[in-house]
Order: structure tokens, then sequence, then C-alpha cells
């Protein structure tokens, strides 16, 4: 979710309620022009209306031309009578009784007048209520959302179908699930919600931020041409609240060249003026509306403080030095972090606060576990063989170690370690292959990991964390390096993250994410894209080697793609691939991939993943002083880098990326 985007939109949500709104009064005699259409398809009534409940305040039904809603159901009339109206929906009949300021229901009478504003009025009562639906975190919970985009213009609908975006609490991405939408504008959208959460709903249409709470159904109602928005469902006071009066977006601005240059009080000071006049606004809503709900009041407090928490932690990408004061941490840690409210998928900011607050804490915390890749050599090895040649290696390092160690200057100790290098040459092969093996590489990744965890987990009971705060950023650690490194985790470190994690989801979720990455390490690719950089080992001048590697495929059109595991654009790129391949299929293009200092598993685990293979693919995992050779002739500052040659193996002098396709569809058809 982007912070900066949400902003724009936000300020057209505050514009939409300040708008002076009426909508057309439905007077009593819309009673008595009722009738029953006979020999037609579907009964129809005539009416355009919501009605609001007024013990309650809540909306009641909506009474429509073609349909009524009801208990967040859509319902077809049976029967439209001047005294009735007969709802039915799946064998199921309402009676409905319309008569001045009453609804009867099924012969319960409710008192009830015409909704004419663009949101709920205020609820009439005060609801001191607090409490938050917490459910644990648990995965197998769901929400479901009944709704009508009414009267959607043809540029709305054009935007596709509806959605709903919740933060991914392992991730700290945005995760979103899409329903299709009918020819009226009707959906139904059912979701996983792992607690009572923050969600962003229809955000290029309806411009909705509320909660939503695990096992409830919503209706949502949005008229485009009035602009009424209206929430139907068993306690929906608060995303009704939240409709009308919605929370200031509190996020700071830096203009990208003043980025680095700030004090650091400075950039607090710019946080403490956005919460006061947020703040502030909340205080004269509530005197203004001193009926909104508690759970309202709190429910905003908890978001300008997390916020504020947030932008505070981000406030090293704006000031002049990374390292922030023990104070100002203090002040992150006391008004933001301990404060925090449950459950925590209250607010989407919330994790991003916690992700850069502990990486910060983490980054700059003196424990670490000293440890040696020799003392894991039995869960590295994958059989007695590799156990014995890593057992050499290990008594080999020990004794050039001692040896180092007295020798009396820093020459003899260059010459003690040249020396064993030289006369240990074929071991040292034979442990290099083994660590950078599938087996081996995947077992110092685990290490690695568990390791980071450890740590993790000491600064977490250093603060105070409580258990979902540990399961989550344990799970977060592990899935992050599970992705970085498209490497997926031995039974040995998946059963050590599980003594460590508690959470049923959470541990659901990393043995899921390990499994996607098993799947892609077994799965068949064409070896043949895969280049052999033997024949280059004499050379070492960049031209000279980007020549020798383009010779093969003169008379085509070469793209070069300059790449790395490690580089997450790059990744993103890639797997797009096949989009690229197919609109570019007329052009006899030869795709040439050159990768950065990428290890060889992770290397080909990547290449499976997004599917870069085919007749006209190759893939190159050059030395290190050999791809710095050509990326320095080729003037290469970012990745990925896209260079295009033509037929004859010219560097062509054109900005290529394809990310734009047109574009350079449109320089291949110039050059055909």
């Amino acid at each position: 979710m982007q912070r900066t985007v949400r902003s724009e939109k936000q300020h057209s949500i505050t514009n939409n309620r300040e708008r002076n709104f009426v909508v057309r009064r439905h007077i009593i005699t819309l009673l008595f022009i009722l009738v029953a259409l006979v020999g037609k398809a579907q009964v129809k009534s005539g009416l355009n209306l919501c009605l609001k409940d007024e013990a309650t305040n809540d909306w009641l039904i909506g009474l429509f031309d073609e349909y009524a809603v009801y208990h967040c159901e859509f319902w077809g009339y049976a029967e439209v009578a001047k005294d009735h109206i007969v709802l039915t929906k799946d064998g199921k009949r309402k009676n409905v009784k319309l008569r001045k300021n009453a609804t009867i229901i099924d012969g319960e009478k409710f008192k009830t007048s015409l909704l004419t504003t663009q949101f709920l009025p205020d609820y009439p009562t005060k609801d001191t209520r607090i409490d938050f639906i917490d459910n644990g975190y648990n995965a197998k919970d769901s929400v479901t959302i009944v709704g009508w985009l009414k009267n959607m213009p043809e540029e709305a609908r054009d935007m596709g179908m509806f959605n709903v975006e919740v933060r991914d609490v392992i991730t700290n991405s945005g995760e979103e699930t899409y329903a299709p939408i009918d020819s009226l504008g009707r959906f139904t959208l059912k979701m996983p919600l792992l607690n009572t959460s923050q969600v962003f709903v229809d955000w290029s249409r309806s411009n909705l931020s509320t909660v939503l709470e695990p096992g409830k159904t919503y209706f949502f109602f949005h008229d485009f041409k009035t602009g009424q928005k209206l929430w139907m469902g068993n306690d929906v006071r608060l995303q009704n609240e939240l409709l009308a009066y919605p929370y200031l977006e509190t996020e700071i601005y830096i203009p990208r060249e003043e980025w680095g240059k700030m004090d650091v009080w400075e950039f607090k000071l710019k946080t403490d003026s956005a919460y006061t006049m947020a703040m502030a606004k909340l205080e004269e809503t509530v005197r203004l509306h001193p009926n909104l709900s508690q759970r309202y009041i709190n429910y905003l407090k908890g978001y300008y403080q997390t916020a504020q928490g947030w932008s505070m932690m981000l406030g090293r990408r704006y000031t002049l030095t990374r390292d922030l004061p023990q104070e100002y941490l203090d002040y992150v840690n006391k008004e933001c972090w301990q404060k925090a409210v449950k459950p925590y998928t209250l607010y989407g900011d919330f994790f991003s606060l916690m992700v850069n607050y502990f990486d910060y804490i983490m980054e700059h915390d003196k424990w670490a576990e000293d440890w040696n890749i020799y003392d894991y050599i039995d869960v590295i090895a994958s059989n007695d063989e590799e156990l014995s040649i890593l057992t050499k290696w290990k008594n080999l390092i020990i004794d050039a170690n001692a040896k180092v160690k007295a020798a009396p200057t820093e020459e003899e100790e260059d010459k003690v370690i040249e020396k064993a290098n030289a006369d240990n040459a074929d071991l040292i092969k034979q442990v290099n292959e083994i660590l950078q093996g599938r087996n081996g590489e995947r077992a110092v990744i685990g290490i690695e990991m568990v390791l980071r965890m450890k740590q993790a987990a000491n600064v977490l009971d250093s603060l105070g964390a409580d258990q979902i705060i540990k399961d989550i950023w344990l799970s977060y650690i592990a899935d992050r390096v599970i992705y970085d490194t498209h490497t997926s985790m031995s039974p040995m470190t998946i059963d050590t993250l599980k003594a460590m994690v508690k959470n049923p989801f959470c541990i659901e979720r990393i043995e899921k994410d390990n499994a996607h990455y098993l799947t892609i390490e077994n799965r068949e690719f064409d070896k043949l894209v895969i280049k052999s950089s033997d024949n280059l080992k004499d050379i070492s001048e960049g031209e000279a080697l980007l020549k020798k590697i383009i010779e093969p495929y003169k008379g085509k059109f070469v793209l070069l793609d300059i790449w790395g595991t490690w580089c997450g654009p790059c990744k993103e790129a890639l797997s797009h691939s096949t989009e690229e391949y197919a609109r570019l299929k007329d052009y006899d293009i030869q795709y040439l991939y050159l990768a950065n200092r990428s290890p060889q598993t992770v290397w080909e685990t990547v290449i499976r993943e997004y599917n870069v293979s085919g007749p006209n693919v190759a893939h190159y995992n050059l030395p290190p002083k050999q791809q710095t050779a050509i990326e320095q002739y080729l003037n290469v500052l970012a990745w990925p880098t896209y260079k295009l040659f033509d037929r004859n193996g010219n560097l062509l002098d054109l900005e290529v990326n394809p990310h734009d396709l047109e574009t350079l569809a449109g320089y291949l058809e110039d050059m055909k």
C-alpha cells in the first residue's frame, strides 16, 4: 500500500463529505403510485428510497425499482400492490408495508424516516463501547461484503472489478481480493480476514478506508449519481461514522531533493505539528458531534499515534544522519510502540512502524552470536562423503587460524594463508562446490536465518513484545529470507522456526511459502538457456567479452538485460517475461541476460520461477570480475539496465525498457 497515493485519494473523500448534498425527497404520494407489473419477467416497484430505523439510526431497508436491499441481501419483488410489497429471495418472502413514518416488515413495526443525506446522520445516543473483535489472528476467518455501485458512469465501470485491500501482516504489503460486478453494479465479495482490520474498499472508485471485523457480512451502497454512501449490517456504526468523518492524512511530505538534509529534531517537529493538527480536528469534530462513538474516537487517536511513529522512523530517509538520537527513539517507543492498540491489524501503518522500528533496533543491536560455518558442517553435509570433506576443511581452518595467530607480523600471516590455500587447493575447490550446491547453499541460508531470528527474539523481549508480535516478526524474517533468496528451507530449519513461533497462521504461512519454492526448485526447465562461460575464461576486457558473447547472434536484434537475484525491480521485470516475449514475437530478437553477483542455485530458481526461457533466450552468470568489466564498459549505474544491439552487433544509442513494450516494438519495427 503506497501511503502517498492514499493521501491524495483521502483528500477527495473529505471534499466529497463537505459538499452540500440534497436528495430529492420522496413524499408520501409515492405510496399511492405503486403498481403491480403484470406479464413482465421481473416485477418492478417504481421506488427509489432508503429508510432509516429511527430507534437504531441504522439503514433498515432500501427499496429501488428493480430490487430491494434488506439484511445485507438483494431481494426481488414478488408483488407490488397499493398497500403492501412482497419481497422474495431463494424461496423466502418478506411482507413489507409502508406507512407514514413507519415500516412494517413481517408484522414487526419500525419507526422510519427517509435517508436524504450523503451519509448516515449522527446517531442519537452515545456508544461507549471500546473493544473490537479480536479472534486471536485466525487465518480461517473471513468477511463478506455485498454491495451495489449504483448509477456507475462508464469511466467508473471501466476501472474493473470491485476490490478490497488489506495489509498482509507477514509481508507488510497490500493483499487485494476482487469480485466481478454485474451489469447493474452489484457484487458479492468474500475474503479472508485475519482479525479486525483496516481495509481499503474499491479505492479507485469509492475512495474508502474503513474497519471490518471477521465473521460479519456488510452491505456497501454507493450511488454515483447522488454521491450517497451507506453501510448496512449488524453493528455498522463505526463504518458509517468513518464515512461521514474520515481521518486526516498526516504524512510528512519531503521533496526528494531535500532528502538527507534535514535536522532530525526539525523533522520531529513536523510530525508533532501534523499530529497536533489532526488531534485538534478530532476534538473539534467531537465537539460538533458529541454522540460520535467511543470506538470512533479511540480509532482515530490510535491512527494518528501510529502514523506519527511510522513517519518518525522514516525520518532516517530525510535527516542528516541515519543514526537516530536515543531520545528520539524513546519517544517512538513510549508514545507509539508501547501504546499500540489491539488487535494490531486495526491499522495497516502499524506494520510499517513495526518493520522500520525493529529493523533499526536490530541494525544497532550489540547482541550477535559469533559463529563459524565449520561449526555447522553436520547440517550442511548431505552425505558421509561431504561430511568427510568438510571435516578435513574444518581441521585445516582451525590449524591455519592457529598459525596465523602465532605469526609475528602481518607479512608472515599472509604467507601462512597463501600456503594453506595453495597446499589445499583441491580440498578448497571441493568445499566450494558443496557450499555453492543446492543443499549447501540452502543450509547456510537456513543457519543465518535462524541466528537472525534468535537475535530478533532477544530484541523483542527487551522491548516487551507480546507473543503475537514475536510470531509475526519472526515469520516476517523467515518470509523475507525465503523470497529474497528464492530458496526453500530444509526440514530442520522449518522445525526450528516452528519451535519459536506459536501462532498457527504464521506457521502455516511459512510452510506454504516454503513449499512454493520447493516446487519451483523441482520444476523442470530448459537447461539449454543456461550458457557456460568456459570459452570466455581467458578474456578480461569488457568490450571483448561482450563482443564474444553476442557473436553467435549476428543477424538478430539482441536485447541485453543486466540484472541480479538480489534486485527487486529486476525480478519484478522478469516476472513479465512471458508478456514481453508474446508482444515482440514478430521481431527476430535474441534475449540475453547477464546476472550480477548472483548465487548459482538462486539464479536458476529465479529463471524457473518466472519462466525466463525459450529458444531465443540465453543466460550467463559470469565470474564477478568479468561481469564488472562488462558493466563498466556499458557504464551501468543501476539495475536492471537494458541495452539493444542491431543485427550487426552494434550497440544502439536508444533508451530501451521492456516495461514500455509499445515504444520498444516501435524501435524494432523501424529497423525491420
